[in-house]
């Protein structure tokens, strides 16, 4: 069972007689309401979508339909977007305040001043904390800037990600499922911290993988209005950082 279904089958209680009241979906980011309020953002991998304009088929119903079907696109979607729309309404049903007491942002602490540290996915904040952490450059790859000179080319992933004691991953690996190859590249790691609001904030889903720490957001239901009027605008995490909560996990050990 591949990991998306790993989460799906742990979140089915809280998907039952649910429904989706509202979806919105902008250039770079998406979200989804359910019936009760709870919401959830996710990425939108444009450059991986299909060509034309119809990414979504008219015949295929997105407000109105029971959660449990649209949180079943996170494994079984045809193409990024149905498995973006899948991991937002499964983070929409984590438990927030459980949440919230576990989670402890402890990335400064795991980080050793000689550590070589890998970034799958450029987040321009954290590159700026991570250089303050460590001696060494630090090796990023993001498919979106390898043509601005930033980052290295994706070609040399399996020469770099062995040299690695922390990596940071984007959670839009698990959206292209990429994942478990950028694993599999990285054994050296002492930890790999998946990040961002693509993230599945289900830790006891990644205890068989090289994954320690999940680094996601919550999104509160009183900035509801907010939240979907600035991605209908094609604004991306800086404009709606305000509105969600960031938190961080460990997961649990094998």
């Amino acid at each position: 069972m591949e990991l998306l279904e790993r989460i799906y089958q742990q979140a089915l209680p809280s998907l039952e007689g649910k429904r989706v009241r509202e979806v919105r979906i902008g250039l770079g980011l998406l979200a989804v309401e359910l019936d009760d309020g709870a919401l959830a953002v996710s990425y939108v991998l444009r450059d991986e979508l299909p060509p034309g304009c119809a990414v979504i088929p008219a015949e295929t119903p997105l407000r109105g339909i029971e959660a449990r079907e649209m949180a079943a696109w996170a494994f079984k979607g045809r193409n990024p977007l149905f498995t973006s729309l899948g991991v937002a309404v499964l983070n929409s049903v984590v438990d927030p305040a459980a949440i919230e007491r576990h989670s402890r942002d402890k990335l400064t602490e795991l980080i050793r001043p000689d550590d070589q540290i890998g970034m799958i996915g450029y987040i321009e904040p954290m590159t700026h904390v991570l250089k303050s952490r460590t001696a060494k450059e630090l090796i990023i790859f993001d498919r979106s800037r390898e043509q601005l000179g930033a980052v290295y080319p994706e070609s040399r992933q399996r020469e770099l990600l062995p040299q690695c004691d922390i990596l940071l991953v984007t959670g839009t690996t698990t959206l292209n499922r990429t994942l478990d190859a950028i694993l599999q590249q990285a054994p050296k790691a002492r930890e790999v911290i998946l990040i961002g609001t693509s993230t599945p904030l289900y830790p006891e889903a990644f205890r068989t993988t090289k994954v320690t720490q999940l680094a996601g957001s919550l999104w509160r239901k009183e900035h509801r209005a907010a939240i979907f009027s600035a991605i209908s605008e094609g604004r991306g995490m800086r404009a709606l950082s305000t509105y969600g909560k960031k938190v961080f996990l460990a997961v649990p050990n094998r």
